[in-house]
C-alpha cells in the first residue's frame, strides 16, 4: 500500500458463536488462511473479511453496503442494527514510527500481515466490550437483590428463578474462559519483530489485558453473591424443613393424647 491513506476496520460482535466451518460454505472469494477458530478472507483489492469462532466478524476497507451484503451472506438473520460495534483506522505514511492515536494507527508498512494483525486487535476489543456489558447487567441484577434484602430483610426469588440465574453467570464465565486464547499473541509475530511491535503497541491502546481482568473480577464479585444467595436459599429451606417436621411430631403427640382421653 503507497501514499497517505487511511482505510477503516469495522468490526461486529454476533452475541453467540460462529460455525466457523458454516462460513467456510459460503465463502466465494480468496481464502488467505483459515483454522477451527477464525477465517481470513480476502474479499476485494485491499478487502479483507476476518471471522472468529468467539463471536466476531471484522471488516477492512468495505464500504456499508459491502458489508450488509457480506454479513446477509453469512449470517441472514441477524440486523447489523443491534450489533455490538467497534471502528479502528489504519493510516499509512512515511515514518518508521509506529504511531497511535485515539482511534487510528499510523504505520509505514500495511500489507497483509499488519492488516490481519490489527483486525484481531479490534475483534478482541469489540469481544470484551460485549462480555462487560454481560457482566455489568449480571452485577446489576445482583445488586437489586442485595437492595431487597436490605430494605425488606428477604430475598424474594424462587429456587428455579436463582438456578437460572446462576446459570447463565456459569454459561458467560465459561464462554470466556474457552476463548481465554484470543489474547495471545498471534504466531505470526514470534519470529518478526515488527509484526510483534505492531501487536503489543495495539494491545495497549485497547487495554485488553486490563479490560478482561476487570470483567474477571466483576464476575467474582456475582459469583461470591450467588453463593451467599444459595446459603441464604438453602438456610430458608432448611428452616422450612425443621418447622414441618416440629409439626408433624405436634400432630403425632396430639394424635396420641387425644386418643389416650377418649
Amino acid at each position: 500500500m503507497s501514499g497517505n491513506k487511511e482505510l477503516k476496520i469495522r468490526a461486529y460482535h454476533l452475541t453467540g458463536n460462529i460455525d466457523i466451518k458454516s462460513c467456510r460454505d459460503k465463502i466465494r472469494e480468496k481464502i488467505i488462511s483459515e483454522g477451527k477458530t477464525d477465517l481470513f478472507v480476502e474479499s476485494g483489492l485491499e478487502q479483507y473479511i476476518f471471522i472468529f469462532n468467539y463471536g466476531v466478524i471484522a471488516f477492512y476497507n468495505m464500504g456499508e453496503k459491502e458489508i450488509g451484503i457480506a454479513l446477509n451472506r453469512y449470517f441472514p438473520s441477524v440486523s447489523k442494527a443491534h450489533l455490538p460495534t467497534d471502528d479502528f483506522v489504519l493510516k499509512s505514511g512515511n515514518q518508521d514510527e509506529i504511531k497511535v492515536e485515539f482511534n487510528s494507527l499510523s504505520l509505514h508498512l500495511i500489507n497483509q500481515e499488519t492488516i490481519k494483525i490489527a483486525m484481531l486487535n479490534v475483534a478482541q476489543s469489540v469481544a470484551l466490550m460485549y462480555y462487560d456489558t454481560v457482566s455489568q447487567d449480571l452485577l446489576m441484577r445482583v445488586r437489586q437483590f442485595t437492595t431487597q434484602m436490605e430494605e425488606e430483610g428477604k430475598l424474594k426469588i424462587s429456587r428455579k428463578n436463582i438456578m437460572k440465574f446462576i446459570g447463565k453467570a456459569l454459561n458467560t464465565k465459561n464462554r470466556i474462559a474457552e476463548n481465554l486464547y484470543i489474547f495471545d499473541a498471534p504466531p505470526v509475530t514470534w519470529n518478526n519483530e515488527y509484526l510483534e511491535k505492531v501487536n503489543s503497541t495495539l494491545s495497549k491502546h485497547f487495554d485488553l489485558g486490563l479490560r478482561y481482568r476487570s470483567i474477571e473480577n466483576t464476575f467474582s464479585i456475582v459469583e461470591d453473591n450467588l453463593h451467599a444467595f444459595m446459603e441464604l436459599y438453602h438456610q430458608s429451606e432448611s428452616s422450612k424443613l425443621e418447622w414441618i417436621i416440629i409439626i408433624l411430631i405436634l400432630v403425632e403427640v396430639l394424635d396420641t393424647f387425644i386418643g389416650k382421653i377418649i
